[in-house]
């Protein structure tokens, strides 16, 4: 989760949190859901602007990232690889 929070950033021009409160990975789906925080209220989710199919979620009252679910996270990573790599 560190090489993802490190490439996140330049890659997709977002800072993820660092305090993890809870992940899960579905190994069968592809699925990775890492969760930041709770809202306070209701959070919202966003597509990344990536090839990979990853979602940011947050809270609709303070607009802070509260978690991330990521379809199949190794084509993320390899997604984000390439981008430093160019």
């Amino acid at each position: 989760m560190p090489s993802l929070a490190r490439r996140c950033r330049p890659g997709c021009g977002i800072i993820l949190p660092r305090r993890v409160t809870e992940a899960y990975l579905d190994s069968k789906a592809e699925i990775l859901h890492i969760r930041f925080s709770e809202p306070k209220r209701v959070e919202c989710g966003e597509p990344l602007p990536l090839k990979t199919l990853a979602t940011i979620f947050r809270d609709e009252d303070t607009n802070e990232i509260t978690a991330i679910e990521i379809l199949k996270p190794e084509d993320l990573l390899n997604e984000l690889n390439h981008i430093f790599s160019t």
